[in-house]
């Protein structure tokens, strides 16, 4: 049985938006894919009313194979560091 990987969707966790901008970049340059979505919210952790840390939650889609006519085959791995 052939099964091809058309799109995922990641969503990453940065420390700022300057990191936003790297993961995108770096995504964008990634010739295995087309990067079809890409979005970003600001996060907060609060204490006693007070920002304590902030963080970016970034949302990433992309797109490996064309649903009518896929031609490659996508092995996507995750290891856990």
């Amino acid at each position: 049985m052939s099964r091809y990987v058309i799109s995922d969707t990641t969503v990453y966790r940065v420390p700022d938006v300057a990191a936003v901008e790297e993961l995108h970049q770096e995504l964008l340059d990634d010739g295995s894919f087309q990067l079809v979505g890409f979005s970003y919210k600001t996060k907060q952790i609060k204490a006693k009313g007070e920002v304590i840390e902030e963080y970016q939650v970034v949302t990433a889609k992309r797109v490996f194979n064309e649903e009518k006519d896929p031609e490659y085959k996508v092995d996507i791995t995750f290891e856990v560091k």
